[in-house]
């Protein structure tokens, strides 16, 4: 595709054409149609594009375009969109641009269709314009130019100039979003070079740039400090007018400012659209929101005195040390001497050729938020030394719902930062942790930990010390009876075993249970005795054979051989997390005689990686990418991470989404607490409505099941879906 010359920076043009390059060698013809189609929108929703897909089919001559109706979800989760809200998407303004300017110049649409798309999206808008609603009636608003703006140039910016007229300059929420919004339509307005310097103007003022914002202004006065548009006079704020005479004296003061200082600060207000789907019957309600980001930058942040070597770390150190470049080694050396601005360019350069890196995104998160006068933090602590993988994975978990509320506008309007912890899933490791973080009067609550050894060891700090934590993947039956400070978004044991065991005995037929588990690990015993009952209440019975993986003198082949003789047919799982391998051997040992039943830990890639020995495996798991299928979260983790992810990345997800909505309501420790227990809290997250019971657990937590069953054709694994 050739370079097109748009009033867009060249690094946005390039990347703008680079996305647009690779969308078009990845697909078809016929997606990239549909992406000059979803160009026209301000912003897109499944429904306005799938409303495109179908009444787009053909081009201006009637030859069929052939764009298949699964091209509208990826375009929606490509590198093209970015949601900004619930089932809200935008495209970058570059993108837009040049996505709009091939359309135009392709014979197959040409202007012609600029015209068809301009009538559809006015009769889109048509009702909501006269909704009661005004942030329905002001984003439909928007639509409306829009649709214009190709086509009726004159008159939208008529309509714009009459905006400015009525402003409010104190009012900057509306003053950015009008200028946001005339910005958008540089490319068709361009004729009216005015109206763009004055909202250009109007921006830099909002951003509290007098002297910039009175220099844009000073350039397109008429007589007597006057200004029109298409025929509407636009006011000049009292503080420009008062700054006008002393301009050249400022700006040169300001230009040697800049000269002797080495960094100057910079304020980015976007407007943000937030927008939820609300009814059905085909023809949706849609709520937007327009607000200022409350979130700025600059490029130096507070330098902070940090403890190296010490298990924690904002940014400072790399813990994920298998994980790591040149680039993530300047972002962390950077961030430590508080240049923010670099560690964020730092980081972000990592993340373009190692996306799957969660350590990194919530670095250049903190960074960010250290840009803020004010930010809020939490913690996190997992297993990155004896088991990285379960660590990466409810990281992502971690790291997606900071980005997200961050990308927003953040926690009331402050930035959440996330200190990651090394714990080992080691329970004196744990208690530690949770003694520093009770002691940091700043850490409002923690998401951890993952074993239940380290959590049942840490509980008791936090509850003594009056700190939330919410564990995402500690299912020990008693982990939430420790205090009213513990809470967890994983199952607990019992629910585990009462949905195995009913699926085990009424609908696979086994009879005859071996019990195989760690014994040393203190949830694994609450798993044998949780499972030991409620098997016996489904009416099977438990087979004498004694079977704990953590004996020295365990033999595998030889106690499986006993159990079958014995008269087993099924074998019961429980692992210690850091014991799966051992786990396996036992799977392994097992080479089909016994159907074997899994808890949630063995939901993992080296599970998989097993080979033939492991199929027919049964596993347990609170969460898998189907089991939601309204639940936009797997296509937002795909996009985010370019790559599927388990059980654990969801459930952590949860955890800090809920502290986050917690969070909104209050930033003190002890009332967090009580707003969780709260009966009118809850929040959507991965694994359907948040909310807890008294107890601490999840109310309504789901446990499914999944088989491994071999790729067809290939000789790898997976983990599909038991219907219920």
């Amino acid at each position: 595709m050739s370079k097109i010359s748009l009033e867009v920076s060249e690094i946005s043009l390039e990347v703008a054409n680079r996305r647009i390059e690779s969308w078009e060698k990845r697909f078809e013809k016929a997606y990239l149609y549909l992406a000059y189609h979803a160009a026209f929108p301000l912003a897109l929703t499944p429904d306005i594009l799938y409303r495109l897909w179908a009444n787009f089919q053909q081009d201006i001559h009637g030859e069929v375009l052939g764009i298949p109706w699964v091209a509208v979800a990826d375009l929606l989760l490509s590198s093209l969109c970015d949601e900004v809200g619930h089932e809200l998407y935008e495209m970058d303004l570059a993108v837009r641009n040049v996505l709009l300017k091939v359309l135009q110049e392709d014979e197959k649409f040409g202007q012609q269709r600029i015209n068809e798309l301009s009538d559809f999206l006015l009769e889109y808008v048509r009702q909501r314009l006269q909704n009661d609603d005004p942030d329905i009636k002001d984003f439909a608003q928007a639509q409306q130019w829009t649709a214009l703006a190709y086509t009726q140039p004159g008159k939208v910016a008529h309509e714009l100039a009459l905006e400015f007229s009525k402003l409010d300059f104190n009012n900057k929420a509306e003053l950015i979003r009008i200028v946001s919004i005339t910005e958008t339509f540089a490319q068709p307005l361009a004729e009216f070079d005015p109206l763009l310097s004055y909202a250009r103007g109007m921006g830099k003022l909002a951003r509290g740039n007098l002297e910039a914002a009175t220099d844009q202004i000073s350039k397109i006065l008429e007589g007597e400090n006057k200004i029109q548009v298409a025929g509407v006079d636009l006011p000049i704020p009292e503080k420009i007018k008062a700054n006008l005479p002393e301009l050249f004296e400022q700006l040169t003061i300001h230009k040697n400012a800049l000269i002797r200082s080495r960094f100057s600060s910079r304020l980015f207000l976007s407007v943000l659209a937030l927008g939820m789907l609300i009814g059905g019957t085909g023809v949706g309600v849609y709520i937007f929101r327009f607000t200022t980001s409350q979130l700025p930058q600059n490029s130096l942040c507070a330098k902070e005195t940090y403890s190296l070597n010490d298990r924690i770390s904002l940014g400072e150190e790399i813990l994920l040390t298998q994980d790591t470049n040149s680039d993530k080694e300047a972002g962390v050396k950077a961030f430590s001497k508080g240049d923010c601005q670099l560690a964020i360019d730092k980081f972000n350069s990592y993340r373009q050729t190692n996306p799957t890196d969660p350590e990194t995104l919530i670095y250049l998160n903190n960074a960010k938020a250290g840009q803020q006068a004010e930010h809020i933090k939490i913690a996190v602590s997992v297993p990155i030394g004896t088991n990285p993988n379960v660590a990466k994975e409810m990281l992502r978990g971690v790291a997606q719902a900071q980005d997200e509320v961050n990308s927003s506008t953040g926690i009331n309007g402050k930035a959440l930062e996330v200190a990651i912890a090394n714990d080992d899933n080691d329970p004196s490791e744990a208690v530690q942790l949770a003694s520093r973080f009770v002691k940091d009067a700043s850490i409002l609550a923690v998401v951890g930990h993952n074993s239940s050894n380290a959590s049942l060891s840490a509980a008791p700090v936090y509850e003594k010390d009056g700190l939330v934590m919410i564990s995402p993947t500690s299912y020990a039956q008693n982990l939430t009876s420790i205090g009213n400070y513990i809470f967890r978004t994983a199952p607990n044991v019992k629910s585990i075993a009462d949905s195995v065991s009913n699926y085990a005995i009424t609908k696979a037929g086994k009879t005859n249970f071996l019990i195989c588990v760690d014994y040393q690990g203190m949830d694994n015993q609450s798993f044998n005795n949780e499972f030991v009952k409620a098997i016996k209440a489904a009416g099977g019975q438990i087979n004498s054979t004694e079977c704990d993986i953590s004996a020295r003198d365990f033999n595998p082949s030889a106690v499986i051989s006993q159990a079958v003789r014995s008269g087993a047919n099924a074998l019961v799982l429980g692992l210690y997390v850091d014991k799966i391998k051992q786990g396996l051997a036992v799977v392994q040992s097992n080479q089909g005689q016994l159907t074997v039943f899994g808890s949630p830990t063995l939901f993992t890639d080296e599970t998989l990686k097993e080979g033939i020995g492991i199929n027919g495996l049964i596993i347990s798991a609170p969460w898998y990418p189907a089991a939601f299928p309204n639940n936009i979260f797997p296509q937002q983790a795909q996009k985010l991470w370019g790559a599927t992810v388990n059980w654990r990345t969801a459930t952590a997800y949860d955890a800090t989404l809920a502290i986050i909505a917690g969070l909104q309501r209050t930033n003190k420790r002890d009332e967090l607490k009580k707003v969780l227990h709260s009966p009118d809290f809850s929040v959507d997250g991965a694994t359907g409505k948040i909310q807890f019971l008294a107890s601490g657990d999840r109310k309504n937590n789901d446990i499914f099941l999944v088989k491994v069953q071999q790729k067809p054709g290939t000789d790898k694994y997976e983990f599909v879906p038991i219907q219920p």
